[in-house]
């Protein structure tokens, strides 16, 4: 295999956690007295920052608004949203695997960083990831900039970015990996490529499985 290390998006990429997001956003929508929105809108709650979540879903432009959506949001995240998600098939096997061969292993995402770790314990990943790098209160949060901190939590100089992989489901994960420099693998089995068409993603690799993706590595 050609590349030394894979980077991970969390969010329709290693976990389908919509179930528990979702749930989540209209408990934060009924508090605010948002109206909620159609429920064949809600893919699009998937993998976006979570105030541009907002902003895109529930159609919110008020920044201050914006703002309450989000502290209600993580206020309202539980430990029984993030039972609600399951692993894709697959990845029990692949990780583990990937991992005896000695490639490092990443998580970059836009989901806050408290959120995702507790996403991996639960599902018993965390001790196979050598980063787990997400979103701060902090910082506005972009998906090249996670991608950078992942690598420099692997120990990966940037000049050698081409020798990763980044998997993600949707435009922000594409856009920062091209950024940085990795080479890209789109997810379509996941949220933020719905209702487009494969000829408009710039990827090294589309992949509509987990399966798939383990036969792109060993082929590459």
């Amino acid at each position: 295999m050609r590349y030394r290390a894979l980077l991970l998006d969390m969010d329709g990429t290693l976990i389908d956690s919509s179930g528990g997001i979702i749930a989540c956003a209209k408990e934060a929508m009924e508090e605010l007295g948002i109206p909620i929105p159609p429920e064949d809108t809600f893919h699009r709650f998937i993998g976006p920052p979570l105030k541009e979540c907002f902003r895109i879903v529930a159609g919110v432009e008020d920044e201050a608004l914006l703002d309450r959506a989000v502290a209600s949001y993580k206020a309202h995240f539980r430990d029984e949203h993030i039972a609600a998600g399951r692993l894709y098939p697959g990845w029990e096997t692949l990780l583990p695997a990937l991992k005896a061969q000695g490639v490092k292993l990443g998580v970059a995402t836009l989901k806050f960083v408290g959120f995702a770790r507790k996403t991996t314990d639960h599902f018993g990943l965390t001790p196979l990831f050598d980063a787990i790098c997400g979103s701060v209160p902090e910082k506005t949060p972009s998906k090249e900039g996670i991608i950078r901190e992942a690598l420099a939590e692997m120990g990966i100089d940037e000049a050698d970015a081409d020798e990763v992989l980044m998997v993600g489901d949707s435009p922000y994960d594409e856009e920062g990996a091209a950024a940085v420099g990795c080479r890209f693998a789109a997810a379509t089995y996941g949220f933020g490529y719905l209702g487009m068409e494969e000829s408009q993603i710039e990827a090294d690799a589309l992949v509509h499985s987990v399966e798939e993706l383990a036969d792109y590595l060993q082929n590459s």
